[in-house]
């Protein structure tokens, strides 16, 4: 028996399902201005008619800017386009994850394993919002593709399995719907979330996907050489779309 499939039974012998978005419609979405995150927010309300409940943490990442920038114009587009009702007002709760007091020593670690528990420690803040919200909101949205480094069902059902283990109820749910077979048959990667967000007029150059953007003459740019950067461009030329994004190389 695999890991997922263990996880799995476990959480149909607990609750009678293993993943799916909620009958109620809502849910919080993490959202970091990326490209995945804002096709991800996008796909949900067109095309599961979802209402979103956005949360943007201010981790202290060094491309912070254009995260916020990404983020703030979308909430604005979604709004208009979707309404207030569909995407509500980003919550941007200024925590730092790693805490910067420790962040400098965790480098050469990073390097290799990621920033560790960061992403579990976003989650958990985004199921605090949840409950905060009083909307009876047990979902948790993120938009990881299956070319992340964190893309993994397996995670999503561990870290369900937690939340509901250290709250006592069973209807958390962490989703993401580009690489859940229980909710997507067939998995949506980058191109495909690019071919998508052609169809459907979004404008995402506006989002923010680079680790190290540069600011020149009061423009802010992709930099093209991070890893985001490369992907993002593979991205469009598998797509065959004409990549608007605007690069310092």
């Amino acid at each position: 028996m695999n890991q997922l499939h263990m996880y799995n039974e476990l959480l149909l012998n607990k609750r009678g399902w293993i993943s799916k978005l909620p009958k109620n419609k809502k849910a919080v979405i993490l959202v970091s201005g990326g490209y995945d995150s804002i096709i991800t927010a996008a796909r949900l309300i067109k095309d599961y008619d979802m209402e979103l409940f956005p949360i943007y943490i201010d981790r202290g990442s060094r491309n912070r800017s254009g995260e916020l920038a990404s983020v703030r114009f979308f909430t604005n587009y979604f709004q208009k386009i979707f309404g207030v009702g569909s995407f509500h007002d980003v919550f941007i709760p200024k925590i730092c994850v790693p805490p910067k007091e420790i962040k400098d020593q965790l480098q050469d670690y990073a390097k290799i394993h990621r920033y560790p528990m960061r992403d579990f420690i976003m989650q958990m803040f985004a199921v605090q919002h949840s409950a905060s919200l009083k909307e009876n909101i047990r979902t948790i949205c993120n938009g990881v593709i299956e070319t992340d480094s964190i893309a993994s069902v397996t995670i999503n059902r561990i870290n369900t399995l937690s939340i509901c283990e250290m709250t006592k109820e069973v209807e958390w749910n962490i989703v993401s719907i580009n690489i859940d077979t229980e909710i997507s048959k067939v998995p949506f990667s980058k191109s495909n979330e690019i071919l998508w967000a052609k169809e459907n007029n979004i404008p995402d150059e506006q989002t923010m996907t680079c680790w190290m953007p540069v600011l020149k003459n009061g423009v802010l740019y992709h930099c093209g050489e991070c890893y985001a950067c490369h992907e993002r461009k593979a991205g469009f030329a598998k797509a065959g779309v004409t990549d608007r994004t605007k690069y310092y190389k």
